[in-house]
């Protein structure tokens, strides 16, 4: 009512004479349809809140850019840590990254030195901080919020009896997994270090010496 500026008669309701002054001052084809099916009497014919989000009038088709930035972010649990500044070591800038073909002309490319990359880092780090959100897409995968490590209880009545010092159990669930294993300098021992990468996207090292003898 305050966008098209409908004005009451000082009574609750808006009359219909009122609705159809406004309907008629809209220039906007799409705008029109989009306040008249809010406006439908019939409920069964009235459109969803759902619906209404990807009527042409409120939908919005987001870049390829910005779809790859979210399936990038979304998915990043599953990927090695560092994974975007070890790729790019590897790129040869002159490779193409894209092309557009045309027949009859001349097509278009892009090469990996026209991309700055950081440029990229400072958008990936927009999306992950949720400044261009993905509007009317449900989310697929809810991001992992850290869990708290579960502590056992203590019983009032086994308070006085000397009990063993309590562990933490580890309940996040291990999503990711790799095995390193070298000889030290001397090529006395073993040094064996385990990377896990938890469901939270949170990263844990272990390590441990192992003597020949112990293979």
């Amino acid at each position: 009512m305050a966008v098209l500026e409908i004005q009451t008669n000082g009574d609750t309701r808006v009359s219909e004479e009122a609705i159809a002054r406004a309907r008629h001052s809209l220039d906007d084809p799409n705008m029109r349809e989009f306040i008249l099916s809010c406006l439908t009497l019939n409920p069964d014919r009235r459109p969803s809140a759902n619906s209404l989000l990807f009527h042409r009038v409120l939908f919005e088709v987001h870049s390829l850019k910005l779809l790859a930035a979210h399936c990038f972010i979304n998915h990043q649990y599953l990927m090695p840590e560092n994974v975007v500044e070890e790729k790019i070591k590897e790129l040869d800038l002159n490779m193409v990254m894209a092309e557009i073909r045309r027949e009859g002309r001349p097509g278009v490319q892009w090469r990996y030195s026209e991309v700055s990359f950081l440029e990229l880092d400072k958008f990936l780090e927009d999306v992950r901080n949720g400044i261009y959100p993905l509007m009317n897409f449900a989310a697929s995968r809810p991001h992992a919020l850290p869990r708290a490590l579960s502590q056992p209880q203590e019983d009032p009545q086994k308070a006085k009896t000397p009990t063993p010092e309590p562990f933490d159990v580890e309940t996040r669930k291990v999503v990711q997994m790799q095995c390193n294993m070298e000889l030290n300098e001397d090529k006395s021992q073993w040094h064996l270090t385990l990377l896990l990468i938890l469901e939270d996207k949170l990263h844990r090292q272990l390590s441990y010496d192992l003597l020949p003898r112990r293979l």
